[in-house]
């Protein structure tokens, strides 16, 4: 059967967002490796606070909005980019899609994916990014561009990121993210 859900607990996947969120910063995937092999060393482990920090959302619809409201009672600042703006979200200011890359700390994508938005992460707009942002994306695989976001997670340009979606499911064994570093997949 083909059904169309459309209220599926947008506040589920906005959760898991911000648990991709958390993980990704505080290495959570590799504390628990190291852990695992008896190495309590910190090298590499440390995050940063989210508490007064910018969480930028791209798609403010039901999970967007869940996400934002997350990223609030975090004590981020919140600013987002949807062509919509949403009125029930009275704490978060609306900016240009250049100006959310440029300010955010954190980027989540929460954007259906269509000709304008297919590869909205790639080369150009990761260099419009603040050093070190987070990248989080539970969205449309098709979103990113994956090499040239592998390339910047190696160069450190992008600190960690953390995708619930690639282009391509099951994942291919030749996805470059599977090789950057800082990334759960």
């Amino acid at each position: 059967k083909v059904m169309r859900v459309p209220g599926y607990s947008p506040e589920a996947v906005a959760e898991h967002a911000m648990a991709l969120a958390l993980a990704a910063n505080r290495r959570i995937h590799k504390a628990y490796v190291r852990v695992r092999e008896n190495d309590f060393s910190l090298g590499g482990m440390q995050g940063v606070n989210f508490y007064r920090k910018t969480a930028g959302i791209v798609g403010t619809g039901k999970i967007g909005a869940a996400m934002a409201r997350i990223c609030h009672g975090f004590g981020m600042n919140v600013i987002a980019y949807d062509k919509y703006q949403n009125p029930a979200l009275d704490f978060v200011t609306y900016v240009s899609l250049d100006e959310l890359l440029a300010q955010s700390d954190l980027i989540s994508l929460h954007c259906p994916l269509m000709d304008s938005t297919y590869h909205m992460i790639n080369r150009e707009s990761i260099k419009k990014m603040k050093d070190g942002v987070i990248l989080i994306n539970n969205a449309r695989g098709q979103l990113v561009a994956e090499q040239d976001l592998a390339d910047a997670l190696n160069s450190g340009k992008v600190a960690a990121a953390a995708l619930d979606v690639v282009s391509t499911e099951p994942i291919r064994s030749d996805n470059p993210l599977l090789q950057a570093k800082n990334c759960i997949l």
